[in-house]
């Protein structure tokens, strides 16, 4: 006999309604966006910063979502931000250069930013050829990149004393 108490993932639910599994199911749709966000930095620029460990089915799920975005603006170049991996091992770096592979398809140049020593040292010893792979220390310096590969420049103001110290001043 069913449980009409039971939920479709197995788990006691005394008096869960429609309602709840909607809003459930909702919850569950936005913890995987935050798992995996894909932020456009610029026009033609795309950030996906990685926070924590990368398993099959994060790493799917990232993909696609980068994927889907690359042809929803048409980027030119995404900045895979690896500063928040804790641990980069054989089947991470696979992931990694899985990433890099499907975006070039979609006419996306990749680049992967945030890489410590540690992360380095630990990818030239796996072995692995990222000879096709640019990367960069820090997103500050990805960034620099992408904006040169795009013709786009950064210029500094000359700062007025009032903007100096931090008061906005209106111009009119």
């Amino acid at each position: 006999m069913v449980d009409p108490r039971r939920t479709e993932a197995g788990n006691d639910a005394p008096g869960a309604t429609g309602a709840q599994a909607s809003m459930i199911a909702h919850q569950r749709a936005t913890i995987a966006e935050l798992q995996t966000p894909v932020i456009q930095v610029w026009e033609g620029v795309l950030a996906l910063p990685i926070v924590g460990s990368l398993d099959t089915g994060r790493a799917q799920e990232m993909n696609e979502r980068l994927l889907d975005k690359i042809i929803e603006t048409a980027s030119e170049i995404v900045l895979l931000d690896i500063t928040g991996v804790p641990v980069i091992d054989t089947s991470v770096a696979k992931y990694l250069l899985e990433t890099v592979a499907a975006a070039r398809l979609l006419g996306a140049d990749v680049l992967i930013v945030g890489l410590s020593a540690n992360t380095a040292l630990t990818l030239v010893h796996l072995g692995l050829d990222l000879s096709g792979v640019t990367t960069r220390a820090t997103m500050a310096a990805g960034l620099k990149l992408a904006f040169a590969r795009l013709g786009l420049e950064v210029v500094q103001r000359r700062a007025s004393p009032a903007h100096a110290s931090g008061i906005e001043m209106d111009g009119g």
